[in-house]
């Protein structure tokens, strides 16, 4: 081999070797950078959640309240209830006699 054909072939050699770094390079940012996007997203999703999460617990305490507001208005509403059929038979019996 002459020094010509052996400075042709370590051209063709560096050539390769560099576009396989050049490949390498690129497919190694895609990846990181996939991994960057896929860290962002589910930091995004978990931020989501989490406030679906808040939202969801503060309904449920809204209408747990108000149903035991409500239920409380229920007894005192049957109650006095009660006490209009008490006053109302108590009538209808004074009416009767007379």
């Amino acid at each position: 081999m002459d020094n010509d054909d052996l400075v042709k072939n370590l051209k063709i050699v560096l050539i390769v070797a560099l576009v396989i770094g050049i490949v390498a390079a690129v497919l190694y940012l895609i990846y990181g950078l996939a991994l960057i996007w896929q860290a962002m997203a589910a930091g995004i999703l978990t931020g989501f959640l989490v406030l679906m999460l808040i939202l969801f617990i503060a309904l449920s305490i809204y209408l747990w309240i108000k149903n035991f507001l409500t239920k409380r208005e229920l007894k005192r509403v049957e109650t006095e209830l009660m006490s209009c059929k008490t006053q109302l038979k108590k009538f209808q019996r004074e009416q009767n006699e007379n």
